[in-house]
């Protein structure tokens, strides 16, 4: 079973570093996942993550963040993709 410290978040000064302000929330919403479907097992996150940082290596690191997130979501069923086109 993985941590949070397993998933490489950007920290500055120790303390978790956000750039814009929808990456606290994505980053919130992914932990509360983690939380209560995956009984704090961020494996399942973490394969996505890497796999959408190897995906598009240029692509800033949170959006491949909302990117494993959004596929996480799709694949357990928790959001249809539907939903993603009318966000």
């Amino acid at each position: 079973m993985s941590g949070l410290q397993d998933v490489g978040v950007p920290r500055r000064n120790g303390e978790l570093a956000f750039d814009a302000p929808w990456q606290p929330r994505a980053f919130g919403m992914a932990a509360s996942l983690v939380e209560t479907r995956f009984d704090r097992d961020w494996e399942p996150f973490r394969t996505r993550l890497i796999a959408a940082v190897a995906a598009d290596q240029d692509r800033p690191y949170w959006e491949s963040w909302a990117v494993a997130l959004e596929d996480l979501l799709l694949a357990h069923g928790l959001l249809a993709a539907e939903d993603l086109q009318s966000l």
